[in-house]
């Protein structure tokens, strides 16, 4: 792909997780992609905690009570009524930690002055559509509850994902202002999947771009919908919704030769059409999932990320 950032195009090709083949296990063996990934996981250097961070993990009910849901905490030492980022990770719904993110959330957390909560969410194929979204629900509720025993504030929630993190925490946003229970106050979707019909401009011209192609896409939505591609249910696919109004204002970032592109785009036109706030930022030369290649792209993107949550947060 010719307009590719040279320098990521570069660290891409030394990443030892080139060794996957995700596009051919998400068809055929979807949970072989975790092993894999742990599996490299745990020849790589660990992160040090920084010095000033308080990181932990936490289990809490689920409404039905059959199963706990792990919340991992990044929490600036010594800081209250910390402004909360509830966030859920990426992996096409089928794969992904939030331990993956660690290099990201110690420095955003740090620098920021917030408290991010990232919800390790059941994952397809084994709990396709709804587990993910109740998951995440579920851990909004308790920190509407009880972010202020942790060092958070109750009323002062965003919440946001990455990839297919972010489907999620979007259709969480739906729900939410439909039961009304919790109030959500700014919506962060990091390259978002946003339809299963993959009929856009971008998912067509970028079908076999590196990071993210079409048959992989195919792949994600089919477990994810238990292959109910045809009729998704409510709140499952956030740009089928039929109505965008009073939902939080948001930051969508998409990636120019990302399939998944347009979709982002027009889910945030969607937003504008019913007067909701959007700051729509397109990343030149990036493809899909750039940030977690270490290269000058990314460095600046993470800096616009930083910039990007005070302003949020100022507003």
């Amino acid at each position: 792909m010719k307009n590719i950032d040279p320098a990521l195009r570069k660290a891409i090709s030394k990443s030892s997780y080139n060794q996957i083949d995700y596009e051919n296990l998400l068809a055929n063996n979807p949970a072989q992609i975790r092993k894999e990934e742990m599996n490299l996981s745990m020849i790589e250097e660990p992160l040090e905690i920084p010095p000033q961070l308080d990181v932990e993990n936490i289990f809490i009910r689920s409404s039905d009570k059959s199963s706990k849901i792990r919340l991992r905490i990044y929490r600036p030492k010594g800081k209250q009524n910390l402004p909360v980022l509830l966030y859920f990770h990426g992996g096409a719904f089928i794969y992904g930690t939030p331990e993956q993110y660690d290099f990201i959330y110690f420095r955003l957390a740090s620098e920021v002055d917030l408290m991010i909560v990232s919800v390790d969410y059941q994952l397809a194929p084994e709990h396709p559509f709804p587990a993910g979204m109740e998951d995440g629900y579920d851990a909004l509720l308790w920190l509407s509850e009880y972010a202020d025993k942790i060092g958070g504030s109750n009323h002062n929630i965003l919440i946001g994902g990455s990839s297919a993190g972010a489907t999620i925490a979007a259709s969480v946003t739906q729900l939410a202002r439909d039961l009304q229970e919790v109030e959500i106050r700014h919506q962060y979707l990091l390259y978002p999947p946003m339809s299963q019909l993959l009929q856009t401009s971008s998912m067509n011209e970028f079908a076999n771009a590196p990071m993210q192609t079409k048959r992989a896409a195919e792949w994600m939505w089919k477990h994810y919908l238990r292959h109910n591609t045809a009729q998704p249910p409510k709140y499952a696919v956030p740009l089928l919704a039929e109505d965008f109004s009073n939902l939080p204002d948001a930051t969508i970032i998409v990636c120019e030769l990302d399939p998944l592109k347009d979709e982002g785009k027009i889910y945030a036109r969607k937003l504008r059409n019913a007067d909701v706030s959007v700051n729509l930022l397109e990343i030149k030369g990036a493809v899909h999932a750039f940030d977690f290649f270490p290269c000058s792209l990314s460095g600046n993107f993470y800096a616009q990320q930083i910039e990007s949550f005070k302003q949020i947060l100022n507003q």
